[in-house]
């Protein structure tokens, strides 16, 4: 079947989409900046479609140029994959899955992940991808992944979800703080204190529901600083610079180095995370994965719980997040 555009051509849009600048673009491309200009205008021509306005001064792309340029990514990476696929068989590797991770997941998941053995695919091979929540959605729903551990992704009639763990969101406290002495904290027990979110890009759903809950409780929110680590953000803490809110997972981290870290009372700011996929994809072997996964973690994981990162006993048992 002849190819209706070459493929050095959509390279092109996609590039100059993602530079906006033809100079940068043409250089990232290894060709003359006229030589982008032919190859733009000249696929713009053929198909009579206008991808970009510009001038000498600008390069915007056109509403038209932006859904030609989302499904020009799709098929580049269709190409990447058949060759990844391709190699992998060439070098014994019968079968190979892309799985996304969000770094609010428990790490116990990820292990569990690369536990999985099925018999009919023996060669299997696992490519993990750690990525923001948004990222790990479109990356399926473009054919990147085929499966990704997703903490809250909301609905999305083009993703078949499974929850496989909940826990409440944990706040670490600066030392000295009364709170410590209660088992959990409350957002009205925080009301009077400036707090340290995680970057909205991290996690959009989760950084507007904390908003949202300020707003219902009437809480006025002190915006404070930004993190993406756990251990960014007990140093924030540690500063005096206010109480941050985290995942379970790095709560226990940073508890392990004498953070003050208490869970979050709130039963509508629970983290679930969940197991994701194409709602169209019709791979037996993804739907074998997803089985055998289903089946480990119901062995693996326990009732979900609260905990007290803290507590001694329980770090030294090896608790893990439920």
């Amino acid at each position: 079947m002849q190819r209706l555009i070459e493929v050095r051509l959509l390279v092109a849009i996609v590039t100059l989409a993602e530079e906006l600048n033809f100079t940068r673009a043409a250089k990232r491309l290894g060709i003359t900046q006229s030589g982008l200009s032919r190859r733009v205008a000249s696929l713009e021509k053929k198909f009579r479609i206008k991808l970009f306005e510009r001038d000498h001064a600008n390069v915007v792309l056109t509403e038209a140029g932006r859904v030609f340029v989302e499904e020009a990514r799709l098929s580049l990476m269709h190409d990447e994959r058949a060759i990844e696929v391709a190699k992998a068989v060439t070098e014994g590797v019968e079968s190979v899955l892309n799985i996304g991770r969000s770094p609010f997941s428990d790490p116990i998941l990820t292990s569990t992940l690369l536990s999985i053995h099925l018999p009919l695919y023996p060669n299997l091979h696992v490519h993990l991808h750690s990525d923001f929540a948004p990222e790990l959605v479109h990356d399926l729903a473009v054919s990147k992944l085929d499966l990704a551990l997703i903490a809250n992704p909301g609905p999305n009639r083009k993703l078949t979800t499974a929850k496989v763990s909940e826990s409440p969101l944990y706040v670490v406290l600066p030392e000295g703080s009364p709170l410590a002495d209660q088992d959990s904290v409350t957002l009205q027990d925080l009301k009077d204190e400036r707090w340290i979110l995680f970057e909205r890009k991290a996690h959009p759903d989760i950084y507007d529901a904390i908003l949202r809950r300020a707003a219902e409780e009437e809480i006025v929110f002190r915006d404070g600083q930004k993190f993406l680590t756990a251990e960014d953000a007990a140093q924030l803490v540690s500063e005096s610079l206010g109480v941050a809110f985290l995942s379970m997972p790095g709560a226990l981290r940073i508890a392990e180095r004498g953070s003050i870290v208490r869970p979050l009372d709130d039963k509508e700011l629970q983290l679930q995370v969940c197991l994701a996929s194409r709602a169209e994809n019709r791979s037996k072997l993804v739907s074998e994965f997803v089985r055998a996964f289903m089946r480990r973690i119901a062995h693996v994981k326990k009732p979900p719980q609260r905990v007290d990162p803290t507590n001694e006993e329980e770090k030294r048992s090896g608790l893990k997040m439920a």
